[in-house]
């Protein structure tokens, strides 16, 4: 009854491969080689005797005729899914690959230290670490999911909030222990360090009561952890996030001057696409996430 449909394996890789538009990273995804993927393809499309896929640079693009078998097969897998649901325990127990973009300030400061702690209790996911600078360079054909600093943005893909980020100022010990009895609206008086890409120290001074607006001199970092390491270093007081100080903090390298701090004006997000077979794997990553993130970042 059913010997015209094609083998599972081959319909997973066309559906890999038509979502991430490249072979190479379908195979990644289903723990396959790249000649597996494009062997699977042309299997297809002998069988259905249409040309699936055309190459555009370095992307394989489908065809219409492509387009049109992509959703008829992500449905179907999708209706296989419910109906069998021993092979989605099987998957979640099988080892997937998760690509990960990341700035590299949260990687160095936070995420890379704590990754061994992830694949403890989730041994069925390797972390594939992508460094982004920018959030325009994000490409979702070469990750599925994204940690970033700022705002929810483009309605394109799904964003979960990780963190209510804070700022405070905070300073190396010996520059604590050469400036005792140091008041909030002392600050103006002392070399204050500055971040290149925001105006930080202004709404940190209304939460303290400081009437001061934004400092004009002093030194500028264009990366984060430079301006925290500039701190560590005694080169003045700098406006730390939370999270990113949590390791300079527990370390010793810096010290908080109050208990005074402010919202931030980003939040750190997980970014993912909408459409994505990777739905239970990115889960599981945004609640790890979460919720150590919540246990070792600074909020008070």
């Amino acid at each position: 009854m059913f010997e015209r449909l094609p083998p599972t394996q081959t319909l997973r890789a066309f559906e890999a491969a038509a979502r991430l538009g490249n072979y190479t990273r379908a195979g990644e995804e289903l723990n396959l080689t790249h000649s597996a993927i494009s062997h699977q393809i042309r299997a297809l499309e002998q069988r259905t005797g249409c040309k699936l896929f055309q190459r555009d640079g370095r992307q394989m693009v489908l065809t219409d005729s492509g387009r049109l078998l992509a959703e008829e097969v992500r449905q179907a897998l999708h209706a296989l899914d419910l109906a069998l649901p021993l092979g989605k325990v099987a998957r979640r127990h099988a080892t997937q690959m998760l690509r990960v973009s990341v700035s590299p300030s949260f990687a160095s400061a936070w995420l890379v230290p704590r990754l061994a702690a992830f694949h403890q209790q989730h041994p069925h996911i390797n972390i594939s670490l992508r460094s982004t600078h920018e959030l325009s360079e994000l490409d979702f054909s070469d990750a599925d999911v994204a940690i970033w600093y700022g705002r929810a943005g483009d309605k394109n893909f799904r964003y979960q909030r990780l963190l209510d980020e804070v700022i405070f100022p905070v300073c190396s010990p010996a520059f604590a222990a050469a400036h005792p009895g140091i008041r909030p609206q002392d600050l103006p008086q002392y070399p204050l360090l500055r971040f290149a890409h925001t105006l930080g120290w202004a709404p940190w001074f209304v939460s303290a009561g400081v009437k001061h607006g934004e400092p004009q001199n002093g030194p500028i970092y264009d990366d984060p952890m430079h301006l925290l390491d500039a701190a560590a270093a005694d080169q003045g007081i700098a406006l730390a996030r939370g999270c990113l100080a949590h390791n300079h903090l527990a370390s010793g390298r810096v010290v908080r001057l109050f208990d005074i701090h402010a919202p931030a004006r980003g939040n750190y997000f997980s970014v993912s696409p909408f459409d994505t077979g990777k739905a239970d794997v990115i889960n599981e990553f945004q609640d790890w996430l979460s919720a150590i993130l919540a246990e070792s970042t600074v909020q008070e």
